[in-house]
Order: C-alpha cells, then sequence, then structure tokens
C-alpha cells in the first residue's frame, strides 16, 4: 500500500508545477534524428472500365532535424523540417478486348519536404527524470517533389503539391548526461492531398504519412 500510494504522489508531482519550476531559466534545445517515413493511404486511386491505377508514395527513410524552446519543464514549443526520400509505386492493370490482363507497376522517383511547429506537453517529467514521455500537437506543410510530379505528369498539371497538415506526435527522452539525451517519436502528419487538374479523374484520399524516428537531442539553459 506504501508503494502504491508513493507512486500516485510521484504522478501527481509531475502534473503539478513546482515554484522552482515556474522560476527556472528557458530551455533550448536542438537535435537531429533519422527513421522510417510510412505513407498509410495512396495519394489517389480510380477505377475505369478498362482497368484500375494507383498511386501512393512507398515505406521510405526519413532524416530531419528539430529546434525546442522550453518555457518550463512541462510545457516546450518545437519546430522540426525532415526529408522523406518516398518515391511513388504505379499500379493497377488494363484490360484490352481479346487481351490477357496487362498489369501495371512501376516506380518512378520522388520525395517529400514536411516541416512543423508544434506545443510539447510533457507527461512524465521531474520528479521522475532521466526519462520524460511527452504528447505534442500541431500544424504542418508537406511538400512532395520529383521526377513523378515534375516530369511523368507536365502534361496534366501538377501546379502545386503543397498541402497544410494536422500534426500529432508521442514520444520519450531519456538523459544519459546532463543536457543529452537519447530520443525516439512517432508523429502523424494529417493532410489531404487534392490536385484540382487531376480531380475530375482520380478521387484524392486523405494523407496519414506516419514518421518514426529516433536520435540525440542536446539542451541548453534551464536550471
Amino acid at each position: 500500500m506504501l508503494r502504491y500510494r508513493a507512486l500516485v504522489l510521484a504522478l501527481l508531482l509531475t502534473l503539478v508545477p513546482s515554484s522552482l519550476q515556474a522560476q527556472q531559466p528557458l530551455t533550448f534545445a536542438i537535435s537531429g534524428f533519422g527513421g522510417v517515413a510510412m505513407p498509410t493511404a495512396d495519394l489517389f486511386d480510380e477505377t475505369f472500365p478498362d482497368g484500375t491505377v494507383t498511386f501512393g508514395h512507398e515505406t521510405s527513410f526519413a532524416v530531419g532535424g528539430r529546434l525546442g524552446i522550453w518555457p518550463s519543464s512541462r510545457i516546450g514549443l518545437e519546430a522540426e523540417a525532415a526529408y522523406l526520400g518516398s518515391d511513388v509505386e504505379v499500379s493497377g492493370f488494363i484490360v484490352a478486348p481479346g487481351e490477357p490482363v496487362q498489369p501495371i507497376e512501376e516506380t518512378q522517383n520522388a520525395g517529400v519536404f514536411v516541416g512543423s511547429v508544434s506545443l510539447v506537453w510533457a507527461i512524465i517529467r521531474p520528479p521522475l527524470e532521466p526519462l520524460a514521455l511527452y504528447i505534442s500537437g500541431g500544424v504542418g506543410f508537406i511538400s512532395r517533389g520529383g521526377d513523378f510530379f515534375d516530369e511523368a505528369f507536365a502534361r496534366e498539371g501538377f501546379d502545386d503539391t503543397a498541402d497544410m497538415a494536422g500534426v500529432l506526435g508521442l514520444g520519450f527522452k531519456y538523459g544519459v548526461s546532463r543536457g543529452v539525451w537519447l530520443r525516439a517519436d512517432i508523429k502523424d502528419y494529417i493532410s489531404g492531398f487534392k490536385e484540382e487538374k487531376l480531380g475530375e479523374v482520380f478521387d484524392a484520399q486523405l494523407q496519414n504519412d506516419l514518421l518514426v524516428t529516433g536520435g540525440i537531442e542536446l539542451s541548453f539553459g534551464g536550471s
């Protein structure tokens, strides 16, 4: 029972900032990360009388960086940017009268740039350091480029492949020494790919681009 009460007390302390925490100086953080980008939906697809076609980003690597400012040990503001080397896979099939089914399977060069600004709330923080668990939410920007968008469909008029996004995140970090943290994050960039000139032909899909990343964070200032 005593152990249970001690655990409950520790958790309550993480949610109630102390007077020392309220007076602490700003903490700044910088981190680099790498990982995996996992699109969970195709860009768009359509079924025609003579076949189907689907366009979607592939799972790929992700690299990027992040800057953060923490006015308190509980609340922070972070900006991040990342490049996803995600090619576009074109798949489907064509059925011609009197001919066997002709499959479509092709991969074309492409890439995605994402950026975001998020508010971060540390669920677990002192006195349970060196482990910190946090959630985040904010707004983001997604821009798609590469041969697929620049050349292969130039005739169809890809005027603008940029989208605004909502961003949700979950992560944790572990302090290995003063000011040095090992950090892992899962971010979901939620957007809608809608190319107006193709909207009458293809059905655009709601996009959920998941980023699973890990890296090292350096923090400065604070107490």
